[in-house]
């Protein structure tokens, strides 16, 4: 009797759990999901690719960050790059440029005549990086960086209307100095102004101030030339290679390495001086650079043609004379200069592609050090007042030599001239900073 009374007690529970699984599945099929959580990381929607040019206020504020002097609301233009092939006037070679064209309208408050002035920036890796100019007339007289300007002629009140598209410019990749070489994404900048004031440079608040309307837009670009950022670092192994060079002399003239080293301590010294105001990780990556150049070179034999050689495959402006200049001191003995040893130097100076004006500058009166009437001359080279202060010293110093770094001169005048001006800044940073 009580085994029937348990049969009958389960089959109950059986059913009443059938029932309520059924129940539950009915229910969560009336029921929609829930929603699935949001990610916090979500990618955000595609930009419109019709999105509107953005105003000058925000092309000026972008392009010459920490302005304090806003440009007026006006309509902006448009502006377009593409890449082009352009003809080598002097060699008739092609070679890979940019063709620059703007659209849009100007207004003025008066009857004016109007220049474009065409700006470039490195904005590759995020925070925009100046872009240096190669050639005089398109290099900003104060920064060095690359400037294009553009007369359009005279816009009447109340202004030009929108137009076509119409070209500004063409630029030879060979013109402009990057950050870096390969692949890189340059911003231009394009601004219109009045002609009275479009002379001036591109940091003056009056040329901002003065503006009338800007565009912008970003080029990717494959640029072969060597970047400055790159030129430090071939500057840094340059300066071991002038290292290397006076121990390789004194090994090859006077077969003991040991004669050169405090000259070379003395080089290494100098070098280091002459880069005050410069990024302090570079100063002394610099150091470092040369100190392993310095304990390889004094212990090794390393050859002068060679060490000649590797100094020149860096095209580092100035190092050869540098180089030159440290043998001449390293030859020089209680009497002057001995006739076989003028004959190496001589020889040297063939190697380093240096004419003999260039030995017989640092040969003759060697031992005078300079001094207020030399510092002068210095000064009047480089445009440089010695009654300023120290600070606009050193920035006047540091704008002049990625000016004139920033130049491959193709013939040995110009690179004669380039390593007068920088051999000029070298002695002014020494003395004054």
């Amino acid at each position: 009797m009580n085994v029937y009374a348990y049969i009958a007690a389960a089959m109950v529970l059986a059913g009443v759990g059938v029932y309520l699984y059924l129940w539950r599945k009915d229910k969560s099929e009336e029921t929609p999901a829930p929603p699935p959580p949001s990610r916090e990381n979500a990618r955000p929607p595609p930009a419109s690719k019709s999105a509107a040019p953005k105003s000058a206020e925000q092309v000026f504020r972008e392009t010459f960050p920490g302005t304090r002097v806003p440009p007026p609301k006006f309509k902006p233009f448009r502006l377009r790059a593409e890449g082009c092939q352009l003809r080598d006037s002097s060699t008739g070679e092609m070679q890979p440029g940019l063709r620059i064209e703007v659209s849009g309208g100007i207004e003025v408050g008066e009857n004016l005549t109007v220049d474009l002035i065409v700006t470039i920036e490195d904005v590759t890796e995020g925070a925009a990086q100046p872009v240096y100019a190669t050639q005089d007339r398109y290099q900003d007289d104060q920064t060095g960086q690359f400037v294009l300007r553009t007369g359009i002629g005279k816009v009447a009140r109340p202004g030009r209307p929108d137009s076509g598209w119409t070209s500004v410019g063409l630029i030879p990749f060979a013109n402009i100095r990057a950050p870096k070489s390969g692949g890189r994404t340059l911003r231009l900048s394009c601004l219109a102004v009045p002609s009275a004031i479009s002379g001036l440079s591109v940091v003056d608040e009056r040329l901002r101030s003065g503006m009338l309307a800007a565009a912008t837009v970003n080029f990717d670009v494959i640029l072969l030339r060597k970047g400055y950022v790159e030129q430090r670092f071939a500057r840094q192994n340059a300066a071991g290679l002038v290292v290397c060079l006076g121990f390789a002399f004194a090994l090859h003239m006077f077969r003991e390495a040991g004669r050169a080293e405090p000259h070379v301590r003395g080089w290494m010294a100098r070098h280091q001086a002459e880069m005050k105001g410069e990024d302090e990780s570079f100063v002394s990556q610099t150091g470092q650079s040369i100190e392993a150049a310095y304990a390889m070179a004094r212990n090794s034999k390393t050859q002068l043609r060679v060490a000649c050689r590797e100094l020149l495959a860096y095209e580092v402006a100035g190092m050869a004379q540098e180089g030159l200049a440290l043998c001449v001191h390293i030859a020089r003995g209680d009497d002057g200069i001995a006739g076989d040893v003028m004959v190496e130097l001589k020889a040297l100076c063939r190697e380093l592609g240096l004419g003999l004006d260039e030995l017989h500058r640092h040969s003759v009166d060697d031992d005078r050090g300079g001094g207020v009437a030399d510092d002068q001359e210095y000064a009047t080279l480089l445009g440089l007042d010695l009654g300023w202060e120290s600070k606009r010293i050193r920035r006047h110093l540091l704008d002049q030599f990625m000016k004139w770094n920033s130049r491959h001169p193709k013939d040995t005048a110009d690179r004669e001239m380039i390593a007068q001006r920088l051999e000029a800044i070298a002695k002014l940073r020494q003395r004054y900073l």
